[in-house]
């Protein structure tokens, strides 16, 4: 009876963590923000993540957003409600990279618009 009553004790609290919020890369499950969300990874010529790196989401009009990607090379972020993917220009930085890339994936979503940015070592 007590093995049973721990077990039902630790599958509950299990079942709370999993719920605790956000999504599973660290950013706030955010899906519901009026506008697109921009995501991607920031990544090395090899494939390899690129952690830290500076990410500028620039509008046509208005002020452009700076984001900082995870130690993942992970970022995310959305720019403001009435955004339009398709005018927003993403460009990476990184010290000691540069920028010779953007991979942007099919739309799944009007959402969600994932894009890379693939950079290089600079010699």
């Amino acid at each position: 009876m007590f093995r049973q009553l721990i077990f039902l004790t630790l599958m509950i609290s299990t079942i709370f963590f999993s719920f605790a919020g956000g999504l599973e890369d660290g950013y706030p499950d955010d899906t519901g923000v009026a506008g697109p969300a921009f995501f991607g990874f920031v990544r090395d010529e090899r494939g390899s993540n690129i952690p830290k790196a500076t990410i500028f989401l620039k509008p046509k009009t208005g002020q452009p957003v700076v984001v900082q990607a995870n130690i993942l090379g992970l970022y995310r972020s959305h720019v403001t409600p009435t955004t339009v993917a398709e005018d927003i220009t993403i460009t990476c930085e990184k010290p000691g990279y540069k920028q010779t890339r953007l991979v942007r994936r099919p739309r799944s979503s009007v959402k969600l618009i994932e894009t890379d940015c693939m950079m290089q070592k600079v010699k």
